[in-house]
């Protein structure tokens, strides 16, 4: 399951995903607006899969953000939000939160 934090941002592996996917994507189509870190450092979610939580997360307007390591970052385009470390990851949502915060 997706652990939420109190600034609504939701932490999530790719293997408690593959676990419990069908809790999870429930989760995420439900009420609750959050943003999202997928770690996927350990193991790479399958595209299809990474595009449906994508696109769940966009039409809510929350912010998907993918923790790869370091050597995988060269192989994502450019319209995905991917960061090696996890302080980047939280950077990251609090940067596109301003944003949002301010109607960019």
């Amino acid at each position: 399951m997706i652990q939420l934090d109190e600034n609504e941002i939701g932490s999530l592996t790719a293997e408690e995903f593959l676990q419990h996917k069908n809790q999870c994507l429930t989760q995420l189509k439900g009420d609750q607006p959050f943003d999202l870190l997928l770690d996927c450092r350990a193991t790479l979610l399958d595209l299809a899969d990474l595009e449906t939580i994508k696109n769940i997360l966009e039409t809510k307007g929350r912010t998907l953000v993918i923790l790869v390591s370091k050597a995988d970052l060269d192989r994502w385009a450019m319209d995905w939000n991917v960061v090696p470390t996890l302080q980047e990851a939280h950077d990251f949502l609090a940067f596109e939160r301003m944003q949002r915060d301010l109607g960019f």
